[in-house]
């Protein structure tokens, strides 16, 4: 069995990266693979998404969001990062619409 791993820089580009690199290092091993072949996403792509190179489509935004099980949303994608790669990440309050 062959074990999918991230390369991390030593700046995390932005909250969408912080908060999925979170999310894979709670959950079990061949978590990551599963979630490549759910996206249709090679290792190489999805490290450059991690780097900050690019960012996914809505549909790959959408796939991660629902596999993730809301962990990581399309919008953090586009915000700053809040932390390091391993600090933790906080809950954020439910906001309603108005």
């Amino acid at each position: 069995m062959k074990i999918l791993r991230l390369r991390l820089g030593v700046r995390v580009p932005n909250e969408g990266a912080r908060r999925l690199a979170q999310w894979i290092m709670r959950e079990p091993v061949g978590t990551l693979d599963k979630l490549l072949r759910k996206i249709g996403m090679g290792q190489i792509d999805m490290e450059r998404m991690m780097a900050g190179e690019l960012t996914p489509a809505a549909f790959v935004g959408h796939q991660i969001f629902a596999f993730t099980r809301s962990a990581v949303t399309i919008n953090d994608w586009y915000r700053p990062a809040v932390g390091g790669w391993f600090d933790v990440v906080g809950a954020e309050p439910l906001r309603r619409a108005a």
